[in-house]
């Protein structure tokens, strides 16, 4: 008759007796020296292996091979104080992480293929990473492949993006994360000027730190219909980082251009960021196409999102046809409207309709547009008298 036997002590008392190895200061056991930074460690082969496939391929190089006589490796990529905190989860499966050694003991834990290690550096990392040091991280995190972590940081750095320009990590991003975070539309910014702060910080960090980048391409990646021409002026052109790429002087040339006049060019990008509140659209008014009529109707339709049409307040004022209508802002203004054809009317979002000044002359058919956002100038068109249509070259300010 057979009984099976099963110890309820073992298998705590086998690990008792591997963790006291590791503090046994005889070191009988031992059968392979550790040297980590001039200090020596006596481990064991069986422990080493078990737990490290790093170690399993130094040790044991096959499996057909007998294992090597006491000898000694040397670690040159780790300290000793981390590595001895390494060694000792080898040994216990315990170990205590903080702010301060998980990042080394995050890269020993890589370094010797340590899976559930670095797992729990990664979840540590997730769950407490802050603004400050998220930039280091992805930097990090992308080095090793570890892609849950990198993806934390990244969306961190995208959600305090004004925040990580005073980080003392900023210099750790790379132009790749940089071009990544200025593609995103998840990127956080309470105005498209502190996304050009944050820029020119990292690009100071980077000339600092002796990388070479290509500014012009982060350049193409700024809304730019929401920076103001004087900043542009004033900032930016002026910049001396800059001005060593030909490129980026002739890009700032055109943008300049563009936002006193309007006309854009290839490569610019204008659709505003969904966090500052902004976005591109069309304006429609004044006309039913299916009852072929003037109305009062006014509808936005978003260029930035598909099939959102919004209907807002009706012109309250007799509509003609053939007014003229311009924008300057979060502005709307309509000329050439009433009886007399005189009147001007201005939509703003927080107001709706207000009535200005009217014009000099009455016209339609006429043209108006505003000029470094502060002047519009009504020009052209005509007017009817007597029956008789008049054409009009006269410009009002």
């Amino acid at each position: 008759m057979s009984q099976k036997i099963k110890s309820a002590t073992h298998s705590e008392q086998l690990l008792t007796g591997v963790a006291r190895l590791l503090s046994d200061t005889t070191h009988r056991h031992s059968d392979v020296q550790l040297k980590v930074g001039g200090n020596i460690f006596h481990c064991h082969k069986l422990v080493l292996a078990l737990k490290s496939p790093y170690f399993e391929e130094k040790l044991f190089p096959s499996s057909s091979s007998p294992p090597a006589a006491a000898e000694q490796i040397v670690l040159n990529d780790v300290t000793a104080h981390y590595f001895h905190k390494v060694l000792r989860f080898l040994y216990t499966g315990e170990m205590e992480l903080n702010e301060e050694n998980v990042e080394n003991i995050l890269k020993a834990a890589d370094l010797m293929k340590l899976t559930e290690r670095t797992k729990f550096c990664v979840e540590y990392l997730t769950d407490t990473v802050s603004t400050k040091m998220c930039p280091r991280y992805w930097k990090i995190a992308e080095q090793m492949n570890l892609a849950k972590l990198a993806l934390t940081c990244k969306r961190q750095c995208l959600k305090e993006f004004d925040k990580i320009g005073s980080s003392s990590e900023l210099s750790s991003l790379s132009e790749t994360m940089m071009r990544e975070l200025l593609e995103d539309d998840e990127l956080v910014v309470e105005s498209e000027v502190d996304v050009c702060e944050t820029l020119m910080k990292w690009l100071n960090s980077q000339t600092q730190s002796g990388h070479s980048v290509q500014p012009y391409h982060l350049l193409t990646l700024v809304i730019w219909s929401a920076v103001p021409v004087e900043y542009v002026k004033t900032k930016l052109i002026t910049n001396n980082i800059l001005m060593n790429y030909r490129r980026c002087f002739e890009f700032l040339s055109k943008v300049i251009s563009y936002r006193l006049t309007g006309v854009q060019f290839n490569g610019l990008n204008t659709f505003h960021r969904p966090s500052t509140g902004a976005e591109q659209c069309v304006v429609i008014l004044g006309h039913d196409p299916t009852l072929h009529k003037v109305s009062w109707d006014v509808l936005r339709v978003s260029l930035q999102r598909q099939d959102v049409v919004i209907t807002i307040d009706e012109i309250p004022a007799d509509m003609y046809s053939q007014l003229a209508a311009c924008v300057t802002g979060n502005q709307l203004y309509i000329t050439g409207d009433g009886l007399d054809h005189k009147q001007t009317w201005k939509w703003e979002s927080m107001f709706g309709w207000v009535q200005c000044a009217d014009m000099k002359e009455g016209r339609h058919g006429h043209c108006a547009t505003f000029v470094n956002n502060t002047s519009m100038y009504v020009l052209g068109g005509f007017v009817y008298s007597h029956r008789r249509k008049t054409t009009l070259d006269s410009i009002e300010q």
